[in-house]
């Protein structure tokens, strides 16, 4: 009996860990869920929501309460959200061109820029619901 636990305990089991993405991959991927579901991506699927609202005169492009939306608000936001993300990294990214002023004041200004144009497009966004 001894012989067979002996040979159970040298025996090596197969690694599982064959293929181990990295860091980047996985923090891309729980970027792109999280931008995905706070931008309205499941209720999107669920409802199947309308792209416009009909209407002869005027297509209004947003609905006009705080309980549904439309899937061009929802695509919108993702927008929004996206550049804003993009632009924080972009602000991060330009500490690492300390050596470089004029990359750096660059980098700066591109993030901030896209920083302030996500905030704003998400409040406008948020008015025009009559929040």
């Amino acid at each position: 009996m001894s012989k067979i636990l002996k040979k159970i305990r040298e025996m090596r089991l197969p690694r599982f860990s064959l293929y181990k993405p990295s860091t980047s991959v996985i923090i891309l991927l729980l970027t792109a869920a999280s931008i995905f579901i706070l931008g309205g991506g499941v209720y999107d699927i669920m409802e199947k929501p309308l792209a416009i609202l009909p209407s002869p005169s005027n297509p209004i492009f947003y609905y006009p309460g705080m309980t549904d939306q439309f899937l061009n608000e929802s695509l919108i936001f993702i927008l929004f959200l996206i550049m804003g993300i993009s632009g924080g990294f972009l602000a991060f990214r330009s500490a690492r061109h300390a050596y470089r002023p004029r990359e750096a004041k660059l980098f700066l200004f591109i993030g901030v820029t896209l920083l302030l144009v996500a905030f704003l497009g998400c409040e406008i966004m948020l008015i025009w619901k009559g929040v």
